[in-house]
């Protein structure tokens, strides 16, 4: 019976570690490359399927807008809004190639190295057990006294000593806390603060943008061009912004959150995908992002009207905008805007009824306001 109660316990033997360089994901392209160029690609694909969506049609029952209003209201041709995506791509490739010039590919150990040597850090953290215990009100010593006849191991973790324990030497309990860590925990941490570094910076320097009238008259109100936003056009700026305000941001929390390159790969991808989701022009009812937090497709595109240029400036999550009371919240208001403007295009021309969007506009105000 004690053999069982303490089998968690038990050392486990120290595995060799050798470092060796990491195979890349795809033959004859390093990891590095791949992540600065992966979100080009993404963007490519994704713009191009909803320039399909909108040429042909698809879907149109989602849009926001009409497509006449795409033609009436916009302040900037697809051509010119084109060139200066494309410019946005080269730039950020060429940061990006320069920043990792002579970057060598990840070292790695084998896994059993990298669990034992992260058991072992647990290891010296094991006086903080008593201490926690205490805290919950349970006598530490006298549960480890109690368990002493049948699990001494189990009872030296209880008061935080490893006296009978090789050095060098983890146990399974450890182990599998290492393993958890690895595989989970540090991670999802990594992504956290690099999430964290994104949406705060975005947020601020988007809002000193508008809050600052030199900065929007000369650099941001090129991305305000455009009133009804289609998707290849989601980075559409001037340079000074696209650099700045976004290619920063990352290169930032990449640093800070000391992203792996296939790390990278996983959160420039899903970045670019929630970009080119927030300014596609559709709602569709399966959208991810809009259910997480409600700042999806009208959340942003209540932002891009003339009404709506002092609200709703978060990209990622809805923290500051709600922190700060920068959400618009008048869904009243809102609902009236909308149709005025959808008023006044129809003045400049009948619409197609076949064009004319069916997604109700109070739809879009409640995501707007993010419920």
């Amino acid at each position: 019976m004690a053999s069982n109660n303490t089998a968690s316990f038990l050392p486990s033997p120290s595995p060799r570690c050798t470092l060796v360089p990491q195979e890349p994901l795809l033959p004859g392209v390093s990891d590095n490359v791949l992540a600065i160029i992966l979100p080009t690609i993404v963007y490519a694909v994704a713009g191009a399927f909803f320039h399909i969506l909108d040429t042909y049609g698809i879907f149109s029952n989602h849009r926001i807008h009409p497509s006449e209003e795409e033609l009436k209201r916009n302040h900037v041709t697809k051509w010119e809004c084109l060139k200066s995506v494309v410019r946005y791509h080269i730039m950020q490739i060429s940061i990006g190639l320069v920043l990792n010039h002579g970057s060598s590919p990840a070292m790695i150990g084998d896994e059993a190295c990298r669990t034992h040597t992260t058991a072992l850090a647990f290891r010296s953290l094991r006086n903080i057990v008593p201490i926690f215990l205490t805290t919950l009100g349970i006598d530490a010593k006298r549960l480890s006294l109690s368990t002493a006849s049948t699990s001494p191991t189990l009872a030296q973790f209880l008061a935080g000593t490893t006296s009978t324990i090789p050095h060098h030497t983890p146990t399974s309990l450890e182990l599998a806390l290492a393993r958890f860590t690895l595989d989970y925990l540090y991670p999802a941490s990594q992504y956290a603060v690099a999430l964290v570094i994104v949406d705060t910076w975005i947020y601020f320097t988007h809002r000193l943008c508008h809050v600052n009238r030199t900065l929007y008259r000369l650099v941001h109100a090129q991305h305000h061009r455009l009133y009804v936003s289609y998707a290849y056009g989601a980075v559409y700026a001037h340079w000074l912004e696209s650099l700045f305000l976004d290619i920063l941001s990352f290169v930032i929390a990449g640093e800070v959150a000391q992203l792996s390159a296939r790390q990278s790969m996983v959160f420039g991808t899903c970045a670019t995908i929630k970009t080119i989701s927030d300014h596609c022009g559709y709602v569709f009812p399966w959208d991810p992002t809009r259910a997480v937090n409600g700042n999806g497709a009208v959340f942003h595109d209540l932002h891009h009207q003339s009404w709506g240029l002092k609200y709703n400036f978060s990209t990622y999550t809805t923290f500051w905008d709600n922190l700060l009371g920068t959400t618009w919240a008048d869904r009243e208001a809102a609902t009236k805007r909308y149709q005025r403007a959808r008023d006044m295009t129809n003045k400049r021309g009948p619409l197609a009824p076949d064009t004319v969007s069916v997604v109700g506009i109070e739809k879009a105000i409640a995501e707007g306001k993010g419920d």
